[in-house]
């Protein structure tokens, strides 16, 4: 099935997150890259509104962290909850993974919800969360 099929599949079939619903119907090396794609576009508007919204870019920090950790598992074969998929991939790939998961809880809890993290701390987890999906893209090495 080609990707414009599956997205008109997706929106007669799927209310799910669009890449969740694309599963099965898009190769396993396609889902992979779209997921980095989206990571990578979540990372990059991040770093576009940190200045202005750091609470936003919380947000899209966690995000790119969760479809960096949905890849890596996508590419693994482990059909796993979200919550789940962290301790199977460190297992794999080693703490790197775990570690981004907390700070990706502390993201979106911290960062998003409470609104407790300030601009610097968000700052700093672009960094952070840019060598991570460095080394997702790595571990695919696609």
């Amino acid at each position: 099935m080609k990707l414009p099929e599956a997205i008109i599949e997706i929106g007669r079939d799927s209310r799910n997150e669009a890449n969740d619903a694309l599963e099965g119907k898009l190769s396993t090396d396609e889902i992979v890259k779209i997921r980095l794609d989206t990571a990578n576009f979540y990372l990059e508007r991040a770093s576009e509104i940190v200045k202005t919204s750091h609470v936003l870019a919380s947000e899209m920090l966690f995000k790119a962290i969760v479809e960096g950790i949905k890849a890596l598992g996508d590419y693994f074969g482990l059909k796993k909850e979200l919550r789940e998929l962290p301790v199977f991939l460190t297992d794999i790939l080693g703490e790197w993974v775990e570690n981004a998961w907390e700070i990706g809880k502390r993201l979106h809890y911290d960062g998003y919800i409470f609104e407790f993290l300030q601009v610097d701390d968000v700052e700093a987890y672009v960094k952070f969360v840019k060598e991570f999906v460095k080394n997702c893209e790595i571990a695919v090495l696609y």
